[in-house]
């Protein structure tokens, strides 16, 4: 009996074939066979089984599996996992303002966040062949990637160095870009709320929000929609607020023209008109030759400063300076509190003046409670006493601080002031009865006076 044995190329599987020599050979024992595989260097994943079945029942001129090796266990590649996902999901049925979609799709980052983790390739697991040699695995790939703007790697987490939007290139560069650019707000765009900055090439449509922590520039017009920069600044071709427009800014907010609308910053610069509006801010500045003021109220800390204020027609046009309206809100609410614990005041005494005429005429027989609630009024009317006292106090203070404000500020108008103008200083309203030329208005001495302005 012959015993032919081959091993595949890869030395991963080895057959044995049985050749009779002789019609009267008897089968080879497993014994003999194992031997034969173990003479050819064969000794790592024989299958016994198999042996044992030859044995009983041989199988002529055909090759038969007997040993197979133990394969490699190929690494993994390594791979980047996004940790930043887009969250947005709607029920059926619920009610979706299709402003806020645009914005849900937009992956934005804050500074310091992990953005992505690398999973780095694993080695595999070495196999073994028929001859127990060990067999080396294919071990996994490096993922590819890039770090682009504003991401630095530490640990294998990839994490913004800036807060912004988080783009990621086909070639597999991450970036976080801390300006998002685009051409209008609208439902293309969707409501805006971005950690950087922000610029809008063309409109901010109606009844749209942007909110950035640092500079926006609109480089077309704000209309009647909602604009705030936390930390910066406001650059926009125009406000056209249709008395909807809600424009605010850290530092200033710049502009061609304001109409009908609210805007508050610490200054606010235009170069033709502000119109019906209500503005804020320590100095308003209407630069262009020609600019004015007309109608609303314009409130500011310092100064206002246009060619033209008020309208040839009498609109009705007011101007606060020297104010701070912080210090304001609290001279009101002070004023208020006053007012009522004097009334109360009032009230209480009256009570009280009963309630002791009432213990003089039955002496003795004063009902207790009655004893009990002349005590509380009187008490009462100490508390509210002392009360109004510490505020009249603090009113007084707040009144010197806004008499003093008032004394630095001033409105400068380079051209003409039209009657229907107010110009109101601390206590003081000055109301323009006939037209006024080059005017400076400032508040000395208890009142507001009016000086003349040169270039």
């Amino acid at each position: 009996m012959k015993v032919e044995i081959t091993v595949s190329e890869d030395r991963m599987q080895a057959y044995v074939t049985l050749r009779k020599e002789g019609s009267s050979e008897l089968p080879l024992t497993k014994e003999e066979l194992l031997n034969a595989l173990r003479s050819a260097g064969i000794n790592h994943g024989i299958k016994e089984e198999i042996i044992e079945d030859l044995a009983r029942s041989p199988v002529y001129n055909t090759p038969v599996l007997v040993a197979e090796g133990t394969p490699p266990v190929d690494g993994d590649d390594g791979r980047v996992e996004l940790l930043k996902r887009i969250e947005f999901t709607s029920q059926e049925g619920e009610k979706i303002d299709l402003r806020e979609i645009p914005a849900k799709q937009r992956v934005i980052v804050r500074k310091g966040e992990t953005i992505a983790r690398i999973i780095p390739p694993t080695p595999g697991k070495e196999g073994i062949d028929v001859f127990g040699n060990p067999v080396k695995p294919r071990p996994g790939r490096v993922p590819e990637y890039h770090l682009g703007y504003n991401v630095t790697m530490k640990d294998n987490e990839i994490i913004a160095t800036k807060s912004g939007i988080l783009v990621i290139e086909t070639n597999g560069t991450i970036h976080v870009y801390d300006t998002l650019e685009v051409d209008n707000v609208d439902y293309s765009t969707g409501n805006i709320d971005f950690p950087g900055k922000v610029v809008v090439k063309g409109d901010v449509k109606p009844d749209f929000v942007v909110k950035a922590q640092e500079d926006i520039t609109v480089k077309g017009v704000i209309e009647a929609a909602t604009v705030i920069s936390f930390n910066g600044s406001i650059t926009a071709g125009g406000i056209k607020g249709r008395g909807k427009a809600f424009v605010k800014a850290k530092k200033t907010v710049k502009a061609v023209f304001v109409e009908n609308a609210e805007v508050e910053a610490e200054e606010v610069q235009v170069e033709k008109n502000i119109e019906n509006s209500t503005v804020k801010a320590i100095n308003v500045v209407v630069s262009g030759k020609g600019g004015s003021i007309r109608g609303g109220i314009t409130i500011a800390r310092v100064k206002v400063e246009t060619c033209f204020l008020g309208s040839p027609i009498g609109v009705k046009t007011r101007i606060e300076v020297g104010v701070d309206p912080e210090i304001n809100e609290k001279i009101k609410l002070l004023f208020a509190q006053i007012s009522l614990d004097r009334e109360n005041v009032q009230k209480l005494t009256k009570l009280l003046v009963e309630l002791r005429k009432l213990q003089g005429m039955l002496k003795d027989k004063f009902p207790p409670d009655k004893e009990a609630l002349l005590k509380k009024v009187n008490n009462t009317l100490i508390n509210l006493k002392d009360s109004i006292q510490k505020n009249e106090e603090e009113l007084r203070k707040l009144k010197t601080v806004a008499e003093e404000m008032a004394k630095n500020a001033s409105v400068v108008v380079k051209e003409v002031v039209y009657p229907g103008v107010e110009i109101v200083m601390f206590e003081r309203v000055f109301r323009v009865e006939k037209e006024l030329t080059k005017a400076v208005f400032y508040y000395r001495d208890g009142e507001i006076r009016v000086g003349g302005y040169s270039e």
